[in-house]
């Protein structure tokens, strides 16, 4: 039942359609059954594609059934670590019977339940679960296999202390046939092996097994010896079973499909895929492995006098492993980017005294810096966590060393084995989602220890029994309370539209280039899935070959075809087409001569006839990278609307504007340059009402926020003025 209700949770605040970063590629690649980025994911793919036919060819329902994929395998996911959280606290030998009459048995069981429910809850409802649960990317199903592997082990287990050998086999099958399988939707699977390994081992268990077969006699040795060799070689069999979803990636690349990532159905091709060997590969050491030269001033700032010790100590395994942890259960600053800022993404714990000594200043944000990502647990999670460390190692020690393995492998572990470079391009919370598997595991068993001493202290009152439930329930649910807001992605478009508006930005058969994976990867998800704008082709400049490759490519076009770059295209690539890029709604038009930067009749008619259309975003919550796309739109429509007011032609202006606040208010930019120039825009054009409403709310907005850095501790004064005051000409009017 509680998988049941994890699953509807997700289920209830999934994105409706593609979200930005890989899951445009994922839904594509699914669908049409193509190559995406190695080391690929056909388990992944395949699994995706098989739900979408319960689409029954409604095309809006194709990305929901492949977010749903993550929903259900989350939902799995909370489900099985209860079952396994039960059977890890359970007593290694039988009650008496005396204790099984008196009740205790039944007392024990309920309390397990409970903290099996209480930690099971807090992965459900836990930031990095929850956000991997609502869209189309691998490591919420991961984690299931992960999970199935963590819970065959433990039955395995507990088979072989029962000297069920034959049962305890097929357990061992079953995690075997998931690895291999699991391999196929991400290698973090991997990860959960080392625990389980640890779960198996037993030295009185070994001694009583070769007891059992020395009394047996060398009949009995050569038969169980033949058992395992059989079960071993059925277990790589299994494994291998797992693997072969992997044979559809060099049968599909055969095809030629649109999408597709080297060369894999060649035999060198696909093993170059499978090891990855386009991407750079991190050494342990150094740790500085990847720093350019327009980085060494961030390294020198992680580094100092300790060198890449300092970097390993600092920013890969605190900025980069411990603000993640301590994300999940101690609580968050805000949703937005953290690069290494005193606020910006960094974890809180909601106690002011605390809070002060992190982000300097122990007083809650106002909305506008805060935002619906600032989340606080107070600590609780995590204390319980560490409490239920303690107990597990007083209680259950080999399930201790079992969680504590998979803590440190999907975590610290793999911290080091990844060597992040300074400044990732997105938060990497989802690649340590096991850990915070195993955290709850603790969590749970800190809800189970205090529920038993505190019995033992005041007897079997029922009053006292169901009050202290409610109390350790309170935990998360006080993390549902506070995430619900910025999880819930029922409403969000903006990827989509984001999408759609580039595609209807270009002429029919149009080339558009892009640069990155956000104005890539959804694209393609339009197009392939939606079917918005097929006549338009896709080129990404560095999956093509760069700049080498740009200049043949327009060769070959030899301006038979409209080209367009995308904004993030133009920002790379624009030096070298200076005076031959046109703005045309979301995208850039390169022109054969010199032309006006701005296309502004192109422009003013995609927004005002809804070929640029935008869902209404009104109390969504919107990740950084839609800001950035929506910020990024408004500029643009202010570039236009100055050139239609510098022009006499204020009414357009007026028109423009409208349209545009309609479906994006000014209530959701966070940029205040940007909101100011948009008042200036109106005034600009003879709505000084709409001015003074705009420059009104900035400056209230503007105040707050000043009220609440003159908070922040004076020792940061320093810091404050440099990242956070407005520059002295923002009001220069």
């Amino acid at each position: 039942m509680l998988g049941v209700a994890a699953t509807a949770v997700y289920l209830v605040t999934l994105e409706p359609t593609v979200s930005f970063w890989d899951c445009g590629e994922f839904i594509a690649t699914s669908y049409g059954l193509q190559v995406g980025h190695p080391p690929g994911a056909p388990t992944y793919n395949l699994l995706i594609h098989c739900l979408m036919l319960l689409a029954g060819g409604n095309t809006e329902m194709l990305a929901w059934w492949s977010n749903a994929l993550s929903a259900i395998a989350g939902g799995a996911t909370v489900g099985l670590l209860y079952a396994t959280i039960v059977r890890m606290s359970a007593a290694a030998k039988q009650k008496s019977t005396a204790a099984a009459n008196s009740g205790e048995g039944e007392t024990e069981s309920t309390e397990r339940s409970i903290g099996a429910a209480v930690g099971s809850l807090c992965y459900l409802f836990c930031d990095t679960a929850w956000f991997s649960a609502t869209e189309s990317e691998v490591y919420s199903t991961a984690t299931f296999f992960a999970s199935v592997i963590v819970w065959a082990s433990l039955r395995a287990d507990e088979s072989l202390a029962d000297g069920k050998d034959g049962v305890a086999q097929r357990w061992l099958l079953l995690a075997s046939l998931m690895t291999g399988l699991g391999v196929g939707v991400h290698q973090l699977v991997l990860l959960a092996l080392p625990s389980a390994a640890v779960t198996l081992i037993s030295v009185g268990r070994a001694k009583q097994a070769i007891a059992r077969v020395k009394k047996g006699g060398a009949s009995a040795k050569k038969q169980t010896l033949a058992r395992w060799i059989r079960a071993a070689v059925a277990m790589g069999f299994f494994f291998v079973l797992g693997l072969s979803t992997y044979c559809t990636v060099p049968m599909r690349a055969a095809t030629k499909p649109e999408i597709c990532y080297g060369e894999p159905a060649t035999k060198d091709g696909f093993a170059d895929y499978v090891k990855r060997e386009q991407y750079a590969k991190a050494p342990l050491w150094p740790r500085s492995w990847r720093m350019r030269p327009d980085e060494a001033q961030r390294y020198a700032e992680w580094r100092g006098k300790g060198g890449d010790l300092q970097l390993l100590a600092g920013y890969q395994l605190g900025y980069m492993y411990m603000r993640y942890l301590m994300w999940n259960f101690s609580g968050r600053f805000n949703s937005r980017q953290g690069v290494g800022g005193l606020q910006n993404g960094q974890f809180i714990t909601g106690i002011p005294p605390v809070d002060a000594l992190i982000v300097g200043t122990g007083r809650t944000p106002p909305q506008s810096i805060g935002g619906k990502g600032h989340n606080r647990y107070f600590m609780l999670p995590l204390l319980l966590g560490i409490y239920g460390a303690y107990a597990q190692w007083s209680r259950r020690r080999k399930a201790f060393w079992s969680t504590l393995t998979l803590f440190l492998t999907g975590g610290i572990v793999l911290g080091l084995y990844i060597n992040h470079p300074i400044y990732e391009p997105r938060e990497r919370d989802y690649a340590y989602i096991l850990s915070f598997y195993a955290y709850t595991v603790w969590i749970a068993f800190g809800a189970i220890d205090i529920s038993t001493k505190t019995r033992k202290l005041t007897g079997q009152k029922r009053g006292l029994s169901s009050a202290l439930a409610a109390t350790l329930m309170a935990v998360p649910a006080l993390m549902a309370w506070q995430n619900w807001d910025d999880h819930d992605r029922s409403g969000r478009y903006t990827a989509l539209d984001t999408a759609a508006n580039m595609l209807n930005s270009c002429e029919k058969d149009a080339i558009l280039i892009t640069y990155g994976d956000n104005d890539t990867f959804p694209l393609w998800y339009a197009q392939q899935v939606a079917g918005i704008r097929r006549d338009i082709k896709i080129s990404n400049v560095n999956l093509s070959g760069g700049q080498s490759w740009l200049g043949g490519e327009l060769a070959a076009n030899a301006w038979r075809r409209p080209v367009y770059f995308s904004s993030y295209m133009r920002d790379y690539y624009g030096r070298a087409f200076e005076r031959h890029l046109r703005l045309e709604g979301m995208c850039y038009r390169l022109c054969a001569e010199e032309c006006d930067t701005i296309g502004v009749e192109e422009f003013y008619n995609l927004c005002t006839e809804g070929k640029i259309a935008w869902h209404i975003l009104e109390g969504t919550h919107i990740d950084p990278i839609g800001h950035q796309f929506i910020e990024q739109y408004w500029d643009n429509v202010l570039k236009v609307a100055s050139r239609l007011t510098t022009n006499g032609d204020t009414r357009r202006t007026k028109k423009l504007l409208a349209t545009t606040e309609r479906q994006l208010p000014v209530t959701i930019l966070a940029n205040k340059r940007l909101v100011r120039d948009i008042g200036r825009a109106y005034r600009d054009a003879g709505e000084a009402e709409r001015y003074g409403e705009i420059t009104v709310a900035l400056k209230e907005t503007i105040a707050t926020e000043t009220e609440y850095y003159n908070s922040i501790r004076r020792s940061l004064s320093e810091y404050v003025a440099r990242n956070y005051r407005l520059p002295t000409d923002f009001w220069d009017d």
